[in-house]
């Protein structure tokens, strides 16, 4: 081979080095998270008495199959009454949802009078106009926290109970996510939904929440700090996904976004994969958009100010590609440099430091498939037996999560592609009322 072109490939196999160690040290990285996540979950504050007052939205756009459900389920919140109110935010609806919130007795704000002017796209500014409709500034005045839900949402009856209780004992952070558990599960898409969101939420969730890095924003089923939100503009987001773009905006100005793992928020999983797709497309459009446009402040906090490691967990975060895109390289990486040697039997083709680069591909690629196939097998079966009444099986499960997996593959090169077109919202349907984990089980309309 000439020396240019032996040079050339060893120059593609250092890169392609390079990018098996970024895969093999993010590995590590969450395989070091999942070890907070064992044990029993133990509450760290008091239980105390009803105190904080809520202003819970609940983000609707034509949902008149699901919003009667929701709203019965929050009549089931146990809490001082005179400490919470609810309204559904009915935004520009064409259907029965206005009409449904009038039949059920529930407070609603209607977007489509146009009262104020629209910031925004989608759900963010629906939120923002509901603010304004309620006197903006003027909230904090009358509430503590914001809490936001989805439309299809149902809650357990002593959330707001318990998120006083944390909210109160852990000295009133910027913001408290829930636990964020499934409606369904009985497809092999909805099923991949909740098995990551199990994993999720032991393993990443209560793990960074228990060595006090920053918990992901959900999107739903948090509350945040209401003279936060209002010294900041309220929902005025620029991007597709609010809550990550609301985190972010809470750790670059040193605030806490706190885990909640004893009550739960229970929402639809999509059973329709182009529904599925549509939702996870927006979702990766918008966590690039936050991801590049909080690259330099990110950087730059992390070079002049103090608490590094949250800084770089959420780079990691932020940067971080989907398991799939890293499992299916790291399986390139093995057949690549096992295959070479299988069919040359001698690496003469190459130079002595593209020989030593193509080993560290081999090994660096087995450690990571050991790495996954621990946090596969043995996180995902802990998740469940731990924090679901969910039979395992294995096999079933774990075919749907490779399913949920490998499609994301698709809507994460869209979402980067598309990163910059954060202007058209695309609306999840929703047909959900109960909460059904059977298989093939008919959900009762």
């Amino acid at each position: 081979m000439p020396f240019i072109a032996e040079q050339a490939v060893t120059v593609l196999l250092g890169l392609f080095f390079l990018l098996t160690l970024y895969i093999n040290l993010n590995f590590i990285y969450y395989v070091f998270l999942t070890f907070f996540g064992f044990g029993k979950a133990k509450r760290d504050y008091e239980l105390v008495k009803d105190q904080t007052r809520f202003l819970i939205l609940v983000a609707a756009h034509n949902e008149e199959k699901v919003i009667g459900s929701t709203i019965e389920n929050l009549r089931n919140i146990r809490y001082s009454p005179d400490l919470y109110d609810i309204y559904v935010v009915n935004d520009n609806s064409t259907d029965r949802t206005g009409v449904i919130c009038e039949e059920k007795g529930m407070k609603y704000i209607n977007t489509g009078e146009k009262l104020f002017p629209r910031e925004g796209v989608g759900k963010p500014a629906g939120l923002q106009y509901a603010l304004r409709f309620l006197g903006f500034e003027k909230l904090t005045d009358q509430y503590d926290c914001l809490m936001i839900l989805d439309a299809d949402n149902h809650v357990d009856p002593d959330i707001l109970s318990e998120l006083n209780s944390q909210y109160i004992g852990k000295g009133k952070p910027e913001a408290i996510q829930t636990y964020l558990d499934s409606k369904n599960s009985s497809t092999s898409l909805s099923l991949g939904y909740a098995m990551s969101y199990y994993i999720t939420n032991r393993f990443f969730q209560l793990a960074k929440y228990r060595l006090g890095l920053p918990n992901a924003i959900g999107g739903t089923g948090f509350i945040v700090r209401l003279d936060y939100l209002m010294k900041h503009g309220g929902f005025r987001f620029h991007s597709l996904t609010e809550d990550l773009e609301l985190e972010m905006e809470i750790v670059k100005d040193n605030g806490r976004v706190l885990w909640n793992h004893f009550v739960r928020v229970y929402d639809e999983k999509p059973d329709n994969f182009k529904i599925s797709i549509k939702q996870r497309i927006r979702w990766s459009q918008g966590h690039w958009y936050v991801a590049f446009t909080n690259l330099k402040p990110m950087l730059k906090k992390l070079f002049t100010e103090k608490g590094k490691l949250k800084i770089v967990d959420q780079l990691v975060y932020l940067f971080g590609m989907a398991r799939a895109v890293q499992l299916s390289i790291v399986i390139i990486g093995i057949l690549g440099a096992a295959g070479y040697g299988l069919v040359t039997q001698n690496y003469d083709l190459l130079t002595a430091g593209g020989e030593r680069i193509i080993y560290l591909i081999l090994g660096g690629s087995i450690l990571s498939l050991i790495l996954f196939a621990y946090q596969f097998l043995i996180c995902m079966y802990y998740a469940i037996k731990v924090d679901t009444n969910q039979e395992f099986k294995l096999f079933r499960m774990s075919i749907s999560v490779f399913y949920y997996a490998y499609t994301f593959v698709y809507a994460q090169v869209m979402g980067l592609l598309k990163w910059r077109q954060q202007h058209t919202w695309v609306k999840t349907e929703h047909n959900k009322t109960a909460i059904n984990h059977k298989r093939g089980g008919a959900d009762p309309l």
